[in-house]
């Protein structure tokens, strides 16, 4: 499985693919809630008429406003979230997390397994185009 589209965002890069996008937040970075807005393009651009899941691939350290999670579980046809991350504390603070996000919501320390969470949460939510 290949990305469809790749984007390379001041503060993050981003993988497209046909029901997920992963995320790979750049070191150090403070993730705001004005940061959906670039989110918020791509998505209308690639799923315009599709659900979709956020896979956040937590390879650096980086912090997230919680105010992020709630803007973020506005956007209709986002579906679920998954966090991709092998350190303990960073699981911790995933988990914390989670309580500001409104949907769907998955830990692991396995990029597949996201993807495989993805495509489930994508199916269980019904007929792909909305």
């Amino acid at each position: 499985m290949f990305p469809i589209h790749y984007y390379d965002l001041d503060f993050t890069q981003v993988f497209v693919f046909d029901t997920f996008i992963i995320s790979q937040i750049r070191e150090g970075f403070v993730l705001q809630p004005q940061h959906n807005e670039q989110l918020r393009d791509i998505i209308r651009k690639h799923f315009a008429t599709k659900r979709l899941v956020y896979i956040a691939n937590r390879i650096h350290a980086y912090n997230v406003s919680p105010m992020t999670y709630m803007e973020t579980s506005k956007i209709e046809n986002l579906v679920g979230m998954c966090i991709v991350t092998t350190k303990g504390a960073s699981q911790e603070t995933a988990h914390f997390e989670s309580t500001f996000y409104k949907k769907k919501f998955h830990i692991t320390h396995s990029l597949l397994d996201a993807m495989v969470w993805s495509e489930a949460v994508v199916d269980a939510a019904g007929v792909t185009d909305i």
